[in-house]
């Protein structure tokens, strides 16, 4: 958990620290996001059966404006909607890229809390479980959309 704890402590500065010096953040970015990843796919959790206090809430809008802040080009961009759908007319949606490091980051907060604040099964359960419902998703949007900007 050690490995995952490093990876979490420098994506989450970029949603804490305006300022974040780096020569060339996202090259890094793009190696958080594929160390947290390979996180993923190896965690092995079990449920943590006692009851905790809750985290605190993240503020959305905070994080969302230090990493503006830090990766002044994430934009918008287009994605198909279904991507095993072979048709001549596909429907496409429209992502973003600072709402994606936006999300990955304030779950990796409450992972990070829980770390800190709760038992590392707890920690591990609540990584993996957000992971699978909500930042695998940005996570790899987000990459796709960093590798089509190079």
């Amino acid at each position: 958990m050690s490995e995952l704890r490093i990876l979490i402590d420098q994506i989450t500065e970029f949603g804490t620290n305006p300022k974040v010096e780096l020569t060339n953040k996202t090259d890094v970015l793009k190696k958080l996001l594929v160390g947290i990843y390979s996180e993923f796919l190896k965690v092995e959790f079990k449920f943590d059966e006692k009851d905790y206090e809750e985290e605190p809430d993240f503020d959305y809008n905070e994080i969302k404006t230090n990493v503006k802040s830090n990766f002044p080009d994430f934009d918008w961009y287009s994605m198909v909607l279904d991507l095993n759908k072979m048709e001549p007319n596909v429907e496409i949606g429209i992502g973003g890229a600072l709402d994606d490091l936006t999300d990955i980051i304030k779950d990796m907060l409450v992972v990070k809390w829980k770390m800190d604040n709760t038992s590392g099964v707890n920690a591990l359960w609540e990584f993996e479980f957000s992971m699978r419902t909500h930042s695998e998703q940005h996570l790899i949007d987000l990459l796709k959309f960093i590798k089509e900007k190079e």
